[in-house]
């Protein structure tokens, strides 16, 4: 009798751990939180530079209200250095040099100092990316070389600038190639509401 107690005791404890092994398999693991859904968004629509362009200069009008002042001789490899001053005038600062080959070159904007409103007075080349700026000659036989620096302050940025010629220069300050000093344009009345404002620094390279 002992024995088959002890057998009925032992099957009916294994049904019983055997059923709580079952009940335990059966336990629904937690469900793993899902990622948020992110929305993808257009790529960014590149803006379009907006401005004038050289064509666009002859219609406007065009005062004297820049003054350069510098050295008006320099030796060969010497640093050039002028002040800038733009008077009352606002906007954008193109800085162009013409060489005595008809050459011309933006000093300023730069890789060192790109586009931006100006006013005031400054100091070149330290306020414009200290670029090192020195005084060359190509011509070696002659006694002196006349190089011309032009400043031209736009109420809006003139995205083509850096394309502008010797001819499209001088045309558009009112400066014909014979002329070397001064600016030949009537300012008349209206002159202090002129959309482009420049000014003109000559020097000569012994």
């Amino acid at each position: 009798m002992m024995k088959k107690r002890e057998i009925g005791f032992v099957t009916a404890f294994l049904t019983i751990l055997l059923s709580g092994c079952a009940q335990e398999g059966n336990v629904t693991p937690p469900k793993a939180e899902s990622s948020p859904v992110v929305e993808s968004k257009p790529a960014p629509v590149p803006v379009k530079p907006t401005g004038l362009k050289l064509k666009d200069l002859e219609s406007k009008g065009v005062a004297m209200g820049i003054t350069l002042k510098g050295n008006p001789t320099y030796s060969e490899n010497e640093p050039i250095r002028f002040i800038v001053d733009t008077g009352e005038n606002e906007g954008y600062l193109y800085i162009i040099y013409l060489d005595n080959q008809g050459n011309t070159g933006l000093l300023y904007p730069n890789p060192k100092s790109p586009l931006s409103e100006m006013g005031g007075k400054y100091l070149f080349p330290n306020d414009f990316g200290n670029m090192n700026i020195r005084a060359t000659k190509d011509c070696k036989e002659c006694e002196k070389e006349k190089t011309r620096i032009y400043a031209i302050l736009a109420k809006e940025p003139i995205l083509d600038i850096k394309d502008i010629s010797k001819d499209q220069l001088l045309s558009f300050v009112g400066e014909s190639d014979s002329q070397s000093k001064g600016l030949s344009m009537d300012l008349g009345e209206e002159s202090r509401e002129a959309d482009v404002a420049v000014g003109k620094l000559e020097f000569a390279v012994e």
